[in-house]
């Protein structure tokens, strides 16, 4: 019987993955390890649709701690999404503790039940801020504590893969902003202050900010996946998880504007002004709620540019099944509830 692992698997990317895995009858059982159960309603839901099946288990564990116990003798694939990640949200040694210490503890229990095939999803945060274009080959020099956890991460996997390589894989996918179904986060805080006429511009309406839609982000990881395991890519392959053209906010702003049917003529603040004002208001907003949509730090992401292609998946000749516009009308009709 085949089967898989997932690791964080109660989050956005978790259900969303088991959700399709299903659905292509990838793997015969499923195994969702996670600490919590998700509180979104929309991945609640398919929760409890995918455990009314024999097909999926959920285990609880905290992959902080040794993996022990789990009463999983086979594994033929583990996904490892388990992580902290919302910047800003946490303590710095927040994201040390738990994604370094994930990674630790996941590819030990690999080596212990003899699982060869390890899908782990860093981010593009390893390369740190910059306007400037990156892809796979650009230098990673992380600038937060969540990009310099991830890296450390990727080194604990590729340690694990290059201790008996010869029959192992590691695929380490470095997503974009992923958004969809019950993401509930910066694309749909987007589609939230659009859909109240709340949004405008304050000079980066031209800004990058590589995105990646939760459908095709699973078509890119699988289709790299099986042709690791078919001998046509190397064992080890580190590419991308975003769309083939890098879009800006303008771009995001317009096609969200076309599906809500709302006019997509908005107010452009020069950036310098926002800035002052930014400025100004700091000693508030440094105070407010890291989920706070004014708070510091998260209006400050605003002005950081991610301009991230995937010269991996370009160059593999990869067929991409969707693009801004098409991944946007798809999720507005999955999930009317979050439009």
């Amino acid at each position: 019987m085949t089967s898989i692992a997932i690791f964080g698997g109660c989050g956005f990317i978790g259900i969303n993955f088991c959700k399709k895995i299903i659905e292509k009858d990838l793997y015969e059982k499923i195994y969702l390890i996670d600490i919590l159960k998700p509180k979104d309603h929309y991945l609640k839901q398919n929760l409890r649709k995918f455990l009314n099946s024999k097909k999926v288990e959920l285990i609880n564990h905290d992959v902080r701690n040794p993996i022990k116990n789990l009463k999983i003798e086979q594994l033929d694939t583990i996904l490892n999404l388990a992580a902290i990640h919302r910047m800003p949200g946490h303590e710095d040694f927040e994201y040390f503790e738990t994604n370094v210490n994930g990674a630790r503890n996941v590819t030990t229990f690999a080596d212990k039940i003899n699982c060869k095939n390890i899908i782990f999803t860093s981010s593009i945060s390893v390369y740190g801020s910059g306007n400037h274009y990156k892809n796979e080959d650009t230098p990673t020099i992380p600038d937060t504590p969540y990009g310099k956890s991830k890296l450390e991460a990727e080194e604990i996997h590729l340690k694990w893969l290059n201790k008996n390589s010869s029959d192992k894989i590691l695929l380490i996918c470095r997503p974009g902003v992923v958004f969809g179904a019950g993401e509930n986060g910066n694309v749909s805080r987007l589609v939230k202050i659009i859909k109240k006429r709340m949004f405008f511009y304050f000079g980066n309406k031209n800004l990058k900010k590589a995105g990646i839609y939760i459908d095709e982000l699973f078509n890119q990881i699988f289709w790299v996946n099986k042709n690791q395991i078919n001998h046509k890519f190397y064992n080890k392959v580190i590419f991308n998880g975003v769309f083939e053209d890098c879009n800006n906010i303008k771009e995001y702003a317009e096609e969200i504007s076309k599906i809500l049917n709302v006019s997509s003529k908005y107010l452009e603040i020069p950036k310098v002004i926002f800035q002052f004002f930014l400025f100004l208001s700091s000693f508030i907003t440094k105070k407010l709620s890291s989920k706070n949509n004014f708070n510091y730090l998260r209006l400050s992401k605003l002005f950081i540019s991610n301009f991230v292609i995937s010269k991996f998946l370009n160059e593999n000749n990869y067929t991409y099944n969707y693009n801004l516009k098409t991944s946007l009308k798809k999720w507005s009709k999955s999930n009317t509830n979050e439009w």
